[in-house]
């Protein structure tokens, strides 16, 4: 559901990334969302604006951003491979601006409050961990990063009024700070943002000039490189720095880009057009946790596929008005997951795979739950979706009915077990365990035994695994028959 990959002739930077998937956050008055840059194009995954994104414990993390710079209530989304993991409305936190994982649990900034919010795993309240100024959005702290474990807050200065770090002498007043030792290891900045070490050096954002600058550890600058845009937002891959520049203000038509920077020389080599007006994050992902964010809440298939299908409903069939309805889930991407409930291809078909330890032998009549596993080695996605979809099921027939054991068994012959339905959606080159349900035949005999994957439609497909079973009498119902 990611982005298409890079061309067959990538540019340095996409080599870099080993796979990985470069995401862009962004919003502004005409919205935003997240973008997969991985191509050398900006491929929105969603329309949801979006400020800061962090990982950790195994998801993407992310915080929304409404219109407007005093956000009613914070919302904050994680994602695993599958799609959206979380949801948390977070009505302490006001103008939430970056997100960070840091000793376990997510860190929020509050540029109104000057508060980091630390939120532990699971229904807590978030707890303020480190505090600014009192008066609202007098220091403006935007941006958190770890370094050597611990935590640093970038803020624009220290004020006691509102916003008087716009005012005209107030503007090399920012600073990078340690909260653990309790110094500024950067200072003088011009409303800084997305401060990063990389290789013993700080790069940081100095939106107001509209540069990346170079420091030492020390504090001291090496080098600057003018952006010509309000620079936010930095991902370092290798030698590459990716930096944000926003649409120029008094331009209507312009809209954000993201730089490429050569860190080695420090020089632009390319400029990559957005279609949001700012950029906020830069972030390079697993390619799994790239497709979890593609996906959304399209982490159950069958609703999804529900959603595409009730698009196209005529209006009597139609269980609400169209002013009931909601959409949780990126057209396309629903689109695709309807995709699985089509009749297979043949040759597609193919390309599935069941594998399970199936028993030698069983009781007439039993009844046994086996563990099998469900491979998808073709370029398409599998689900147990409508109208067709696909489940795993196991068939019986007698060895002694003069069937090919390897070939297809007659249909009038066989004993159909329940089929079950795949646990979850089978991107390509996954697998995933699923339970199926053996009920030995009532009759005792010699038995072929074969599990596979089957599609209304279409019929039983993919390599299967298959056994000859001896099912035994039950002589303990048999003794029960005989004494009644």
């Amino acid at each position: 559901m990611a982005a298409p990959a890079p061309a067959s002739d990538p540019e340095p930077w996409q080599r870099a990334l080993h796979g990985r998937r470069l995401l862009v956050s962004g919003f502004g008055k005409w919205g935003g969302g997240v973008y997969d840059l991985t191509s050398g194009v900006a491929v929105a995954f969603d329309d949801l604006p979006t400020s800061g994104m962090t990982l950790g414990d195994g998801r993407l993390w992310r915080v929304l951003r409404a219109p407007g710079e005093q956000t009613a209530t914070c919302e904050l989304l994680s994602y695993d491979e599958r799609g959206v993991r979380s949801y948390r409305r977070l009505d302490d936190i006001r103008d939430p601006h970056d997100v960070c994982w840091h000793e376990g649990a997510v860190l929020i900034v509050s540029s109104w409050d000057a508060i980091v919010w630390r939120l532990e795993p699971g229904e807590g309240s978030p707890q303020p961990l480190w505090r600014g100024g009192a008066v609202p959005d007098s220091w403006h702290p935007n941006s958190l990063v770890v370094v050597d474990g611990r935590l640093h807050v970038c803020a624009f200065g220290r004020f006691d009024r509102h916003k008087d770090w716009k005012a005209e002498g107030n503007k090399t007043s920012g600073f990078v700070h340690d909260t653990v030792r309790e110094v500024d290891v950067l200072t003088g900045l011009g409303h800084p943002h997305t401060p990063r070490v990389v290789d013993d050096r700080w790069y940081v954002c100095q939106s107001t000039s509209g540069e990346l600058i170079e420091y030492d550890l020390t504090g001291r600058e090496q080098r600057r490189l003018g952006i010509r845009r309000f620079s936010r937002g930095l991902g370092i891959v290798g030698r590459w720095a990716f930096v944000g520049g926003n649409a120029h203000r008094a331009e209507p038509d312009d809209r954000a880009e993201i730089v490429i920077v050569d860190r080695e020389d420090l020089e632009i080599v390319d400029r990559i057009a957005m279609p949001c007006l700012e950029v906020y994050d830069i972030l390079a992902v697993p390619f799994e946790l790239a497709r979890g964010v593609a996906l959304g809440f399209g982490a159950n298939p069958a609703r999804a596929v529900e959603q595409h299908r009730g698009s196209g409903r005529v209006v009597e069939r139609r269980p609400t008005a169209p002013d009931a309805r909601v959409q949780l889930i990126a057209p396309r991407v629903a689109a695709r997951l309807a995709e699985p409930g089509r009749v297979l291809d043949r040759r597609v078909a193919a390309r599935f795979r069941v594998s399970v330890a199936l028993p030698i032998t069983m009781t007439a009549g039993s009844t046994q739950v086996v563990r099998a596993t469900v491979q998808n080695r073709s370029r398409l996605a599998l689900a147990s979706v409508v109208p067709h979809p696909v489940r795993v099921g196991a068939r019986w027939w007698a060895a002694d009915s003069g069937q090919d054991a390897d070939g297809p068994p007659d249909l009038d012959h066989t004993i159909p077990n329940p089929l079950a339905p795949l646990p979850r959606l089978l991107h390509p080159g996954e697998s995933v365990d699923t339970d199926v349900v053996l009920t030995a035949p009532d009759r005792p005999g010699r038995y072929h035994l074969r599990v596979t994957l089957h599609q209304p439609g279409f019929g039983w497909f993919g390599r299967r695994t298959q056994c000859l079973v001896t099912v035994q009498p039950d002589v303990e119902a048999e003794s029960r028959l005989s004494a009644s």
